[in-house]
């Protein structure tokens, strides 16, 4: 397995983690980065004393003479231990002419990398079973002993297409790269196949031990902050922008959830760490995954039930006291606005996202029963979005405060879930959802929701939930109920029992929690 590294997106190859070779590929010929390698040398500027092969697979545009003719002084100037290539457009769907020129070029243009003395891997290439043949029969008559194969054109154009296109070209596709991989093996050439480095694609190519795998997906999965985990139905790449995950691979050993999510090459090299044992096992051990980590120095706040767009609502006050607690971590427990009874002005949406933001807290929206629903959402951003006149919807003309307001309640809806799973100090997880889930009527007993709420609770699980507008604070039996950021008016005080109003629940990461009751 050898990792392939863009120059101009660079990561520092590590032999701990069994990089032990790379492959330097790049996508344009005036980086600073380039500019440095000439100057200092690839083994410097990496700082690895491991093989380096500079790939001159590249986009098309940039196959040209002047390209070639900078990739061998690269090669040369920059000390270089190989070249892969030279590379040349060939398809399935081209004219068989263009093809074999193509063909005949790229042979050329690689042997000039061998007539200056450059150790070259060349690349088998072919549109149709005769053109690849034709190109296999001449590598070997001038005695390659490891050819490479680039699989991601192949690969890319079935996933694109899928099994199912039958005798189009994916399948077209698939049947070249067979057959491309049984000429390297017939003229008794190792194959070098680039492109398969990803969990499916190395259940798929690692079949023979004599091949070698390279790739960048590890790595472009990491940029996207997606990391590789093990689940019971096999492998998956974990958002961590929205999650955390914890994890005690080679690369993760000693780094808090926090550490490994804060950095994309922290999760390359975990992408690394895990395509190595997945080759090696053919599978990888589950990872545990939380919507939050609590981690020492970290306060975690919860609120719900501001009701914003109803004239009972209390958002401004809420913020003032998390400005007050100042929390690392923020959970907002649903009807958080109110489509339904309310109607959410643009001014208090920008108002509430804008002070959010200024906590700098990282947060996480639960979905109530007043902010869930799609037609109550949909007419909110159409009152941003449109004027009132005409049959015809007219835009308004473009408005900062209106645009802002639209793009902050896409992003709330965007991102809300169900339910927010959160790892205690203590180990515990903490599940905190809305709890109209439940099925019961707002104004029931609270020991009755706690009982309801309590009852299928997991051995190791604190449930939270707000919707009842009432407190009721049972943390070590596993339960808390929160009260709502919602002013009473004359008819709830009629119908029963008052509500709670203006209730916190902090949880720190030394263990200590409580909960803070407001008005």
């Amino acid at each position: 397995m050898i990792p392939e590294i863009p120059l101009e997106d660079l990561i520092r190859p590590r032999k701990d983690l069994g990089m032990e070779g790379v492959i330097i590929s790049i996508s344009k010929i005036d980086s600073e980065n380039m500019k440095r390698v000439e100057s200092e040398g690839i083994h410097n500027f990496l700082g690895f004393d491991g093989p380096i092969l500079l790939s001159t697979v590249m986009p098309d545009r940039l196959l040209t003479d002047e390209t070639f003719n900078f990739t061998l002084d690269l090669a040369k100037n920059g000390g270089f231990d190989g070249v892969i290539g030279w590379d040349m457009p060939v398809y399935a769907d081209y004219p068989r002419a263009l093809n074999v020129s193509n063909l005949v070029k790229a042979t050329s243009m690689t042997m000039k990398y061998i007539e200056e003395g450059i150790p070259t891997i060349p690349l088998l290439k072919g549109g149709d079973s005769s053109e690849i043949a034709l190109h296999s029969e001449c590598l070997k008559k001038l005695n390659f002993k490891r050819v490479g194969l680039h699989a991601t054109e192949y690969v890319l154009a079935k996933n694109r297409l899928g099994a199912e296109a039958g005798e189009g070209f994916a399948k077209i596709s698939e049947e070249l790269y067979s057959l491309g991989l049984m000429k390297i093996y017939e003229i008794e050439a190792e194959p070098l196949i680039i492109g398969v480095l990803s969990p499916e694609s190395i259940s798929e190519y690692k079949s023979d031990p004599k091949a070698s795998l390279a790739g960048m997906s590890w790595l472009i999965e990491a940029r996207n902050w997606r990391a590789y985990a093990g689940t019971t139905s096999g492998v998956v790449a974990v958002n961590l922008g929205r999650y955390y995950m914890e994890c005690n691979c080679d690369a993760c050993s000693g780094k808090s959830p926090s550490q490994i999510a804060g950095s994309t090459d922290d999760i390359a090299w975990h992408n690394w760490a895990q395509l190595r044992e997945y080759a090696e096992k053919g599978k990888l051990d589950e990872v545990p995954v939380y919507d939050m980590v609590l981690e020492k120095s970290d306060v975690m706040a919860v609120v719900g039930d501001l009701h914003i767009g109803t004239p009972q609502s209390l958002w401004l006050p809420c913020l003032r006291e998390l400005k007050r607690i100042y929390p690392t971590h923020l959970v907002l427990l649903g009807d958080m606005f109110d489509f339904v009874k309310g109607e959410p002005k643009a001014l208090q949406v920008v108002g509430f996202f804008r002070l959010l933001k200024g906590l700098g807290a990282h947060v996480r929206f639960v979905l109530g029963c007043s902010d869930s629903g799609i037609t109550g959402f949909l007419e909110t951003l159409g009152r941003f979005a449109f004027v009132e006149g005409p049959e015809e919807p007219q835009l308004f003309s473009p408005n900062p405060t209106l645009t802002e307001a639209m793009r902050d309640l896409v992003a709330f809806w965007r991102f809300s879930r169900r339910r927010v799973r959160v790892k205690l100090p203590d180990g515990r997880m903490a599940v905190l959802s809305h709890g109209d889930e439940l099925g019961l009527r707002r104004g029931e007993d609270p020991e009755k929701v706690m009982e309801v709420l309590l009852k299928d609770r997991g051995p190791n699980e604190v449930l939270v939930i707000g919707h009842y507008h009432r407190s009721l604070y049972n943390l070590e039996e596993g339960g808390v109920m929160l009260g709502a950021w919602q002013a009473i008016t004359s008819e709830k005080r009629k119908a029963g029992p008052p509500p709670d109003i203006g209730d916190v629940l902090i949880i720190r990461g030394d263990g200590s929690a409580e909960l803070v009751k407001g008005m």
